[in-house]
């Protein structure tokens, strides 16, 4: 006795596929993923396949659907990251980065280019950029990069 795992799909109705793609962009609406848009896309062309073919046996099915939610997967990652405005990024657990550009204030000497500073009340690592002489406690200092919660320095304009 042979048993066929997806004999349940042969001779099915392109609506269940169809049913299956609304069902799976309701999911997509409430969890807000951009993933179960690609499934129930790939859901839908395997209702349309189904439509155009109705013959079409059930591991084919499947087949088509695991293929389709790949690529479109793959596809849709690529377009929404492609699409992605830099300017609305929040900077959320990037705190380094909301001070550049700012003022600092040297909290004691520095050691081998690396130190201690003070933005708004805030005690920061920092190290020196690249030429820049070492400051003496109490120098204000100009923020120009970070790197991970490390500040780089230059001299203050």
């Amino acid at each position: 006795m042979q048993f066929d795992l997806f004999a349940f799909l042969d001779g099915a109705s392109a609506w269940w596929w169809i049913a299956l793609a609304l069902a799976l962009g309701a999911i997509e609406i409430v969890t807000f993923t951009y993933f179960m848009l690609w499934l129930g896309m790939a859901a839908a062309t395997v209702g349309i396949a189904l439509w155009a073919m109705p013959e079409m046996s059930g591991s084919t099915q499947i087949l088509i659907f695991a293929l389709t939610a790949i690529f479109y997967t793959a596809a849709g990652y690529y377009y929404v990251r492609n699409r992605k405005d830099p300017s609305l990024e929040t900077g959320l657990n990037q705190r380094s980065a909301a001070v550049v550009g700012r003022e600092a204030v040297i909290s004691a000497p520095f050691s081998a280019g690396v130190g201690w500073v003070e933005v708004d009340g805030v005690r920061w690592r920092a190290r020196l950029a690249h030429g820049t002489p070492e400051p003496a406690a109490g120098d204000v200092m100009h923020v120009s990069g970070a790197e991970g919660m490390t500040l780089e320095l230059s001299r203050a304009e």
